[in-house]
């Protein structure tokens, strides 16, 4: 049938959706044998996310495949389907007080697979890691159809190739996610989280961050609140300590920090999932950002702006064209993803290859002969 959805701007023949593993493989088998290009979409949440493909005859939706295959709460690790949705896996995880945390702009409807296909990160990367720290085990269907899997269903699994972490980010070019394995964390008893005023050199938001005393489960910057969010999680005791030592941290400094209530919380929430999911052009932009300084001035004007400040990433987005000739100007390590149609073919959202581009090349090549698994998207026109 023909698909209401399309990738990069770019309409696919026709859309299918296996109903299970055995269908996924009998379907990827077929397409490659005849030579057709083919995608791979869980709950299409990130569909304007790179190039347009050079060619896209057939789209597999894999949202079908959504059952749990393994929960081992006392091993902490927890087995499931690519399809199953983010919302789904909180659900199951909260009824043994545990989570997995990946943060991505709608949980409702992004699923695993997705979340590792596009590396989702938000602003607990800085106590958790990244989905590349948090999976331990991949399943995945390799662009002629046949099964392929790489590490376990344990934290300490080192033998053989590293499937799951080169599976992290491949945006569907390598193949389709199956199945995966993550560890998995308590879910913490207590929450809250405090703003740190934004000041001109960072002094008060080294202090903080040089200060064992706290470890913060995030720190966010929001434009539009002019500071930094540091969100504490764990025993109640302990997050009251940290909110009380930040805010002496702070006096110590002639400054001050602002507790934040649910409502503020939920409205950083909103701010995050806003610059991921709305606007015509969404970018993020990567930089040497040191532990010790406060996110530099926002670049590009008119944007709505969140960032990472501790590993160095910088989300925006805006429907003005105008402050984008400026961000092209100075681009950097800017990916862009989501842009107007108009501006499809004019501007590449990867931008310049990077040094290990040969080997990503020469990964592309072996996984992916034909050049039919989702051809043209990624880095490069990978």
């Amino acid at each position: 049938m023909t698909a209401a959805l399309n990738i990069a701007g770019v309409t696919p023949q026709r859309m299918v959706a296996p109903a299970n593993r055995a269908e996924l493989e009998s379907i990827v088998r077929d397409l490659y044998a005849a030579g057709k290009a083919f995608a791979f979409v869980g709950g299409a949440t990130e569909l304007e996310l790179g190039n347009p493909p050079r060619a896209l005859d057939t789209v597999v939706r894999t949202t079908a495949l959504d059952r749990m295959l393994d929960y081992s709460p006392e091993d902490q690790t927890i087995t499931v389907e690519a399809g199953m949705r983010i919302a789904a896996l909180d659900e199951v995880l909260a009824q043994c007080d545990q989570m997995l945390p990946i943060d991505v702009g709608d949980r409702r409807d992004a699923t695993v697979g997705g979340a590792i296909a596009t590396n989702a990160f938000g602003a607990r990367r800085h106590r958790y890691g990244s989905i590349r720290d948090l999976i331990v085990g991949i399943e995945i269907v390799r662009p002629d159809g046949v099964s392929a899997h790489g590490g376990g269903k344990v934290v300490k699994n080192v033998a053989g190739f590293d499937l799951p972490k080169l599976m992290v980010g491949s945006l569907g070019t390598l193949g389709c996610i199956a199945s995966a394995t993550f560890r998995l964390f308590p879910k913490p008893a207590a929450t809250a989280a405090a703003l740190l005023r934004s000041a001109p050199d960072g002094v008060l938001y080294a202090a903080c961050m040089g200060d064992r005393s706290l470890e913060p489960v995030a720190v966010a910057y929001y434009r539009a609140l002019e500071g930094i969010v540091l969100t504490f999680a764990g025993p109640a005791a302990s997050v009251e300590h940290q909110l009380a030592h930040a805010a002496a941290l702070a006096a110590a400094h002639g400054s001050a920090v602002e507790p934040l209530d649910d409502a503020a919380r939920e409205r950083c929430a909103a701010i995050e999932s806003a610059v991921r999911t709305s606007g015509e052009w969404r970018w993020t932009t990567r930089s040497n950002v040191a532990r010790a300084r406060t996110p530099a001035a926002p670049l590009v004007p008119m944007a709505l702006e969140a960032g990472y400040p501790t590993f160095g990433v910088m989300l925006a987005s805006a429907d003005d064209d105008a402050p984008i000739d400026a961000l092209l100007a100075a681009r950097g390590a800017t990916v862009f993803r989501a842009m107007p149609q108009r501006a499809r073919g004019r501007v590449d959202a990867w931008g310049e290859p990077p040094p290990s581009f040969p080997l990503m090349r020469a990964l592309k090549t072996n996984f992916d002969p034909k050049g039919l698994c989702n051809p043209g998207r990624f880095v490069g026109g990978l």
